[in-house]
């Protein structure tokens, strides 16, 4: 699967030895692929994703392994908002 283009907001929330990351993406000519958080998150415990914009989407199907979450299902070129919850790196 490709890596997905996606924009992490530059300041993630910390609590104890956890964090939050927000972020957004736009599915671009591809309607699977993964994102790697592995910079920020020593691993993933939770991942919601959701359709943002003026359509509806369902949110796509997705998977973790570690710090990359594996998305399915994307609606090439929708935009997507994204909050992942995991152990600080």
């Amino acid at each position: 699967m490709a890596l997905i283009a996606s924009t992490i907001d530059a300041r993630p929330t910390v609590f104890g030895n956890k964090a939050v990351v927000t972020g957004s993406l736009t599915s671009t000519g591809v309607t699977s692929g993964h994102i790697d958080l592995s910079g920020l998150l020593a691993n993933i415990d939770t991942f919601v994703i959701n359709g943002s914009g003026s359509t509806a989407r369902d949110a796509p199907g997705s998977g973790i392994d570690g710090t990359l979450v594996y998305l399915e299902s994307t609606v090439s070129g929708a935009a997507y908002q994204f909050t992942a919850i995991g152990n600080r790196s």
